[in-house]
């Protein structure tokens, strides 16, 4: 940089700032603040003295926060802006232009532009619901992923755009035979059939008090987007992994399942090992081939497993189950495998499980609809709880989507447990 003027070189430093520094701040943070720092980088008075990287940091510590806030929190904003014109009986985008939400008044503008011909339109939160649009329904389920154990164990998860998808399966596969001289060749045919997956409708009711949703405070965007994701999560988790499939639910994985074997009676540390082995042997018999296997279990098994010691107290799962693994393979834990189960004539039976999540496959929409109503009810334990009463504002979201497994071979089922009982 020798020869430089003043000028010249602190133009330099600025090139150089947002040729390196920018596209980390991108990536790292987001491109709206990347954006927001560029124009103010792109704005500074090189000529009078006023060092670029100074106005770099000045730029980064005067970004907006509304600017610089996750889609995450934009999701809880986006529903208590529906909620909020609901309560008023004013459309989202008003709401969102007196809370001089720049970003989400361009979103619902963008939203409501798509959706003028269509019934119900996104772009009208009074004509009875509000389409969420595709990156933020995203976001909805990225926070469901770790909420939900069969989601955060990693099925296949494929976009539905229609009501239903179909899925080719292999039932039968082609073998080969050896060919004595002058014979034949034997022809074997590769047997195929299909699955269908058919939406199933996922409907939450989240109550929040009308105080979050009269002001704009982002402290309250969390409050609403974490009981949204909680109530789906915990129901949409129950039908994964135990729904039969009948009243309009999705089938779970311990009705696919075309192995299930009985726990041994006694329990004791050379029965329990055992019984693992059986799991995952069953899955072997079929020649699953093991590329994503988990368990499923619940939070008493789970307690039982990392307590089980052998004649020398030393623990013998404990250590592995701290890193999230058993026997090799991750473990999901969940209440809503049942501890009160009688399939063996007990009272406090469990089940384990272990599949191959590639073979299991979540079909999803990405329209998220939310509605929201100042006049109705919910259940909350036995008692019926009126939202007008309380000042509250109801919160429905409605999800679509349905779970099948490719290969009923690919999951296993312990039933009549008793471990930790």
């Amino acid at each position: 940089m020798a020869g430089l003027t003043r000028e010249e070189l602190r133009k330099e430093i600025a090139d150089t700032v947002k040729e390196t520094t920018l596209p980390m701040i991108k990536e790292i943070v987001g491109p709206a603040v990347a954006e927001a720092v560029k124009a103010a980088v792109d704005k500074a008075p090189y000529a009078s003295g006023k060092n670029p990287i100074e106005a770099l940091l000045a730029a980064a510590g005067n970004v907006p926060q509304k600017t610089a806030s996750a889609k995450a929190d934009m999701v809880g904003r986006f529903i208590r802006c529906i909620g909020a014109a609901k309560m008023t009986n004013r459309q989202p985008i008003d709401i969102a232009k007196a809370w001089n939400d720049e970003g989400m008044v361009a979103m619902l503008e963008e939203g409501s532009a798509r959706a003028k011909a269509v019934p119900m339109a996104a772009g009208d939160a009074l004509a009875g619901g509000f389409l969420v649009p595709e990156q933020f329904s995203a976001e909805v389920i990225e926070f469901l992923r770790p909420a939900s154990i069969v989601r955060r164990l990693g099925p296949l998860t494929m976009p539905m755009t229609t009501g239903t998808l179909n899925i080719p399966k292999v039932t039968a596969g082609s073998t080969g035979s050896y060919q004595g001289e002058n014979t034949n060749i034997v022809a074997s045919n590769l047997g195929t059939g299909n699955i269908k997956l058919t939406y199933k409708k996922l409907s939450a009711l989240v109550p929040v008090s009308n105080d979050l949703l009269r002001y704009s405070s982002p402290g309250a965007d969390a409050v609403v987007r974490t009981d949204l994701v909680r109530a789906m999560a915990s129901r949409e988790n129950q039908a994964f992994i135990r729904d039969d499939g009948t009243a309009a639910t999705p089938k779970g994985i311990r009705y696919w399942a075309s192995t299930v074997l009985n726990a041994t009676v006694t329990v004791n540390l050379a029965n329990t090992v055992t019984d693992l082995g059986r799991l995952i042997v069953a899955l072997m018999n079929y020649n699953i081939p093991l590329t994503k296997p988990a368990w499923m279990m619940a939070p008493r098994i789970w307690n039982y497993l990392m307590t089980l010691q052998n004649t020398n107290g030393f623990y013998v799962f404990r250590e592995e189950m701290m890193a999230g693994r058993l026997w090799g393979y991750p473990f999901g834990v969940s209440t809503h495998v049942p501890i009160n189960l009688t399939d063996r004539g007990g009272t406090a039976e469990s089940e384990l499980y272990f599949v191959d999540m590639d073979d299991v496959v979540l079909g999803e929409s990405l329209n998220l609809l939310i509605d929201a109503s100042q006049e109705a009810a919910y259940v909350q334990g036995t008692t019926m709880v009126s939202a007008y009463s309380q000042d509250q504002t109801v919160i429905r979201a409605i999800q679509e989507h349905d779970l099948v497994m490719r290969r009923n071979e690919s999951a296993a089922v312990l039933i009549g447990c008793t471990w930790g009982a």
